[in-house]
């Protein structure tokens, strides 16, 4: 099965507010709001209330709705609706240059729960529960206590302590199911675990000493980013009592988050650091339980016979001559702000999390984007990865595909990210017994045949 590259498209939901520039760095942010859809006069230039603030709604104005692929238009609105406003601000006036209608009121609004340290052993959670911040306060933290949240989602959570990151290498492997660019699914990523026999109806571990591999982006552009990652954190700690093993793998946006670069984020998280006060970015901080977990995290590791990485391993990157520890332990370590750094951007071995050639970013591996990315790797190449880390496959994300499957018609490489904002393309990598499968949601296997044994391979 040699699956197709597509382009990866943000739903409409998603509107940047940072222009990039030409070298791949986020630009000055546009000035933009999200509110309550207070009043509105529909002749033009007409006048939207927002949050006790007038923007003028002028002919040039642009009008998205969320999940619609259609312009929407002023009829389309609804007070008491949530709108994100990008507006130019000139002599006092407010002049809206885009208004996204994102259909949901706040009441409608869930997240959490938050844990920010305060001190060594107290914090504060918070909670968005129907639209309500709700924050308490809680002294005497250890390692093991558990608290429990408002959150219908996320009832409880486990302080983790002192977190180790994992090793490298898992050469030991021989049940691995793996899947990549999540990207905040929750739901269909927990139904696509339950398919496949990974979890019971409860949402719990059943997978003895399986290996559950997540190959990057697991945050950004989808509505439940945070219970998602509660979720994989507390499947982490009970595929380990099972003898098993959950896998995160950093990729692009859990480093761009940690960073500051904020532009792929879900409109309703805009919505929520404005009622909390605190910025996306340090609720993912070191100062928060989640953030502390994600800078634990590997970027390479080796599981079984895979090589997993989030974007790709670049032959540039293989000629430095780094095991999976050094590569690991630099990227953890430059882990946070600032955002694409100019410096890092020029040095890969000082700069593996920014730079194109990294393991967060290199795109070499699919011909379509092979000339932009330093050419496509030779055979050669190839093969000293592998050789390197003593592997069959590498195994990547990051460049959406059609579907599980070689890239380039190449066995030794193979891509995985699918869109799991639609259920019926959920789908995973699967080792068992020896043999490679593509799997769908439902649990049914598709056998990978190797390039070479395709119809005119």
């Amino acid at each position: 099965m040699i699956p197709r590259v597509r382009e990866k498209i943000a739903p409409i939901l998603i509107v940047l507010s940072l222009f990039v520039t030409s070298s791949g760095q986020a630009g000055t942010p546009e000035s933009e709001a999200i509110g309550v859809l207070q009043g509105i006069s529909r002749d033009l230039p007409a006048i939207w209330r927002i949050d006790d603030r007038n923007y003028v709604f002028t002919p040039e104005t642009t009008i998205r709705v969320a999940g619609s692929s259609s312009p929407g238009s002023a009829a389309d609105a609804r007070v008491g609706q949530l709108v994100r406003v990008s507006y130019e601000e000139r002599d006092g006036v407010r002049r809206a240059g885009t208004i996204q209608l994102m259909g949901i009121t706040p009441a409608s609004i869930q997240d959490g729960p938050h844990l920010v340290w305060t001190g060594a052993d107290s914090a504060t959670m918070i909670t968005i529960v129907d639209g309500q911040v709700i924050r308490s306060a809680h002294e005497g933290l250890m390692e093991g206590v558990v608290i429990p949240t408002p959150s219908r989602t996320v009832p409880e959570i486990r302080i983790a302590g002192t977190i180790t990151p994992p090793r490298s290498s898992w050469p030991d492997a021989v049940r691995v199911l793996a899947v990549s660019d999540l990207e905040g699914n929750r739901q269909t990523f927990l139904d696509f675990l339950r398919g496949n026999g990974v979890v019971d109806d409860s949402g719990s571990w059943t997978w003895g000493d399986g290996h559950l591999v997540l190959n990057g982006d697991i945050v950004d552009r989808g509505a439940e980013v945070t219970e998602l990652l509660w979720s994989i954190r507390r499947l982490a700690s009970e595929a380990i009592e099972s003898g098993g093993r959950v896998h995160y793998i950093l990729g692009n946006h859990e480093s761009m988050i940690m960073a500051g670069d904020l532009r792929y984020i879900h409109p309703k998280y805009r919505f929520c650091t404005d009622r909390i006060g605190i910025s996306y970015d340090r609720l993912h901080g070191p100062e928060s339980e989640l953030g502390r977990w994600l800078r634990s995290h590997n970027s390479v590791e080796r599981v079984g016979p895979f090589l997993f990485v989030h974007a790709g391993y670049s032959p540039q990157l293989d000629r430095l001559g780094l095991d999976l520890e050094q590569i690991n332990h630099a990227i953890r370590s430059g882990l946070g702000p600032p955002a694409w750094p100019a410096e890092a951007r020029e040095d890969l071995r000082t700069g593996l999390i920014w730079h194109s050639q990294g393991p967060h970013w290199f795109r070499g591996y699919f011909p379509k984007h092979a000339e932009d990315w330093g050419g496509r790797p030779t055979d050669a190449e190839i093969t000293s990865i592998l050789d390197r880390h003593e592997v069959r496959h590498v195994v990547v994300g990051h460049t959406v595909v059609d579907d599980v499957g070689w890239i380039d018609d190449r066995s030794e490489l193979i891509g995985i990210d699918v869109a799991w904002r639609d259920p019926s393309e959920a789908a995973g990598l699967l080792l068992d017994e020896g043999r490679l499968f593509r799997v769908d949601a439902g649990g049914s296997r598709s056998p990978l045949i190797p390039p070479t044994a395709l119809p005119g391979g």
